[in-house]
C-alpha cells in the first residue's frame, strides 16, 4: 500500500539537510563504473554552480511542470523552493515532503546533467520510493543513489571551500 505524502509546515521548516540519505540497490542505473562515470562526466573543472550551457529558466520550468504532475498524482500540495530562494548552490530546486513517517524528505534537482537525489529515502516506504523514481525518470531526470554521492569527491573542481563528496558537488549550497 502506498502511503501518500502529507505536507506540513513543520516538515518544511524542520528539515535537516545533512541527515543520512540513500536508497542503495533500489534503482538500477547500471553498475558502479557507469554511475561513477556519470558523476565524472558532468563535472566541470572551472564552474562550481552550473555548467556554461545550463539554462536556469528551462530548468525551473521543467521543475514546475514536474511539481504540477506530482501534486496531481498524489492529490496534495508540496512545499518547494526554486528561483531566488536557492542561490550559491549546485542545485536549482527542491521539493519537501513527508511519507507519513516521522521524518521530512526532499528531492533535489542538480544544475548538472538533469540529476536528482531523494534525501532520507532509506526511510521512505519502498512502494512510494519506486513511484517517485519512476515519475522522475519519466520526466527525463536521472535519479542518483546516495551511496555514490556520499563517496569522496575525486573530480577536478576545487570549489569555493573545497568539495568533500559528490553530494556537495551536485546537490548542495556552495
Amino acid at each position: 500500500m502506498v502511503v501518500p505524502p502529507i505536507v506540513s509546515d513543520d516538515c518544511f521548516h524542520e528539515f535537516k539537510p545533512f541527515t543520512r540519505l540513500g536508497y542503495a540497490g533500489v534503482i538500477q542505473l547500471g553498475n558502479r563504473m557507469k554511475i561513477e562515470s556519470l558523476l565524472e562526466l558532468h563535472d566541470d573543472e572551472t564552474r562550481w554552480e552550473a555548467p556554461a550551457n545550463f539554462d536556469y529558466a528551462e530548468a525551473r520550468t521543467r521543475f514546475a511542470e514536474f511539481v504540477d504532475v506530482l501534486e496531481a498524482v498524489f492529490e496534495t500540495s508540496f512545499q518547494s523552493e526554486t528561483g531566488l530562494n536557492i542561490q550559491d548552490a549546485s542545485f536549482h530546486s527542491q521539493i519537501f515532503f513527508d511519507s507519513g513517517l516521522t521524518r521530512c524528505h526532499l528531492i533535489r534537482f542538480s544544475n548538472f546533467g538533469d540529476m536528482v537525489a531523494i534525501a532520507d529515502d532509506d526511510e521512505i516506504p519502498l512502494s512510494l520510493l519506486i513511484r517517485l523514481q519512476a515519475m522522475l525518470t519519466q520526466a527525463g531526470y536521472t535519479v542518483v543513489p546516495f551511496e555514490y554521492l556520499e563517496k569522496p569527491y575525486t573530480g577536478l573542481n576545487a570549489g569555493v571551500t573545497g568539495i568533500d563528496t559528490w553530494w556537495i558537488r551536485y546537490f548542495d549550497y556552495v
